[in-house]
């Protein structure tokens, strides 16, 4: 830096000398000293002029904030994972090592995603509040069709005596003072209007291969109906829900399962909430199960256009600062027991249970928390250490929603600008680091935060293909990409053991994308990245 800033030739300087000498402070100082010949002043005998001047470099990281936006769908599971545990334990202790100023504060974000984003822990907390997710919101799910007329009985006793019969045998008395055979019950009347019965049963009579005197009872009853609908059919369809103690993370009791003996009082068509809290008074027989929110979340509103740039007007989820002002603009509890594929968009029936329709759900995301420095570089905080061993891999691999929660987290105008301004005493470095090990990969039939791709039709047509599916969501995750770099956010991306695309490429910052082909190059990515993240600034 000193020679390309002092050109020697050029001044005709002599003598020149730079010398430098460093610390176990981060810092490196240096002395220049020259000989500069003189030009007017050689009349007065000065022919030169001696100069010197003393510097300082300082390695000083500014407050440093970092998002990890991680990729831990399913074929992160095994090796992977782990991999990619040591490999964020990695670049904190690097930065722990560079850090040489105890007032620095560094800050870890995290959002895992792979169909969805987790924000249960942030319900948990209050930093989502629970009025930005909507109280209903409309589910592909199922609800029960009772219409079919049952008749359902109400039986008294009427009346009731006994009648004798001298010299039967054993066998006569049997036939005579029971039901059944030559002696059968007497019924009067069809439901719903009222029914009559008489029944009889032996009381005593003659032993086996004796006569003697028999006697029964006669009973007399009768039994008043009334009219109720027994469950008919399931149908599948698109049914709005209540949320709005599901979202609260407290468990929900939920219709699950029906049959033939299964009742209401009035015909009609139920969702599964409303007829679980029926059972035991407007209806009977219904089999229950009780869920609770494990907080993965459908996106707020959007459009399905093709262009991306800029972002269209409605596509409310790439909205990355407004906070929900209606529904539309509001997040929705993801109900994955309570959701099902169907192949007619409009509705199907059916008696059986059909299975749910194909989900996952990651690790919740973190909030920017500091990691403390310590004097010793391959120390790590508690928190950090178990925040990245609950890490688990499972689904399929979207990248746009990771990196559009990845901005959220970052946002210093957004729903969490609280957390992100909260004591920024000094220049704060913010940075995101998207690590995915492999390329966009939705699903026509799963469940993600679009609903159901193939029925909701959030992000592509009716009709779309899997190719159609992979353009969109690929467009939306280029532009939150875009959207990271516009608020100033350096975006760092890295390929771990899959192809660094274009699109890879394009989402960094000034080509800040890299390959790694294992868990070993991995670690040494982060390790790099951390290292870069520091900022080489000159001292007085």
């Amino acid at each position: 830096m000193f020679n390309f800033n002092f050109d020697a030739s050029t001044l005709e300087v002599q003598n020149l000398s730079f010398t430098t000498y460093d610390n176990d402070k981060g810092q490196v100082f240096g002395t220049a000293t020259a000989t500069l010949p003189t030009l007017l002043m050689k009349v007065f005998n000065k022919t030169d002029i001696n100069l010197g001047v003393d510097c300082m470099a300082e390695l000083q990281l500014a407050n440093a904030d970092v998002v990890f936006v991680l990729d831990t769908t399913g074929s992160m599971a095994g090796s992977p994972i782990q991999g990619l545990r040591d490999a964020v334990l990695d670049f904190h202790r690097t930065l722990n090592t560079a850090i040489k100023d105890t007032q620095t504060r560094v800050r870890y974000g995290f959002v895992p995603y792979s169909m969805s984003v987790n924000a249960r822990d942030l319900v948990a907390n209050g930093e989502l509040p629970l009025d930005y997710l909507v109280n209903s919101h409309d589910y592909q799910s199922r609800e029960a069709i009772f219409n079919t007329p049952a008749y359902v009985g109400t039986t008294t006793v009427t009346g009731s005596s006994t009648e004798s019969q001298p010299n039967m045998s054993y066998w006569q008395c049997n036939s005579w003072a029971t039901n059944g055979g030559n002696n059968p019950v007497t019924t009067s009347g069809t439901p719903p209007a009222d029914t009559t019965e008489v029944t009889y049963a032996k009381v005593s009579g003659p032993s086996y291969w004796s006569t003697g005197t028999c006697t029964r009872s006669v009973t007399s009853s009768q039994t008043s109906y009334t009219t109720k609908y027994k469950f008919t059919t399931w149908r599948y369809t698109r049914v709005p829900l209540d949320t709005s103690v599901y979202k609260t993370l407290a468990s929900v009791p939920v219709a699950t399962s029906l049959n033939s003996s299964s009742y209401v009082d009035t015909a009609g068509t139920y969702d599964p909430i409303t007829l679980a809290a029926m059972n035991g008074t407007t209806a009977s027989g219904i089999g229950t199960s009780n869920y609770s929110w494990d907080g993965c979340i459908e996106e707020r509103d959007t459009v399905d256009a093709s262009s991306w740039d800029p972002i269209p007007s409605g596509a409310h989820d790439l909205d990355i600062d407004s906070a929900p002002v209606d529904a539309a603009t509001s997040w929705r509890p993801r109900w994955r027991q309570l959701e099902f594929d169907r192949t007619n968009p409009a509705y199907e029936d059916s008696t059986s249970n059909r299975s749910n329709a194909y989900n996952s759900c990651p690790s919740p995301m973190e909030l920017l928390k500091q990691a403390d420095l310590s004097s010793n570089p391959t120390d790590v905080p508690v928190w950090l250490q178990d925040y990245i061993d609950g890490l688990v891999a499972n689904g399929y691999t979207y990248h746009d929603i990771g990196m559009i929660w990845g901005d959220r987290l970052i946002s210093t105008r957004g729903i969490f600008a609280d957390n992100v301004n909260a004591g920024n005493l000094r220049a704060v470095s913010r940075n995101i680091i998207f690590m995915t090990d492999g390329i966009m990969n939705p699903n026509l039939d799963a469940y993600d935060s679009y609903g159901i791709e193939k029925l909701d039709n959030r992000v592509a047509p009716q009709g779309s293909t899997y190719n159609d599916l992979v353009a969109r969501h690929t467009a939306r995750f280029l532009a939150a990409c875009q959207a990271a770099k516009a608020m100033g956010v350096t975006v760092w991306v890295i390929a771990f053991n899959t192809q660094l695309t274009d699109e890879l490429k394009q989402c960094s910052s000034d080509g800040r994308a890299y390959l790694s082909n294992n868990t070993d190059e991995l670690r040494q990515t982060f390790k790099f990245i951390a290292s870069k993240v520091a900022d080489l600034r000159l001292g007085q």
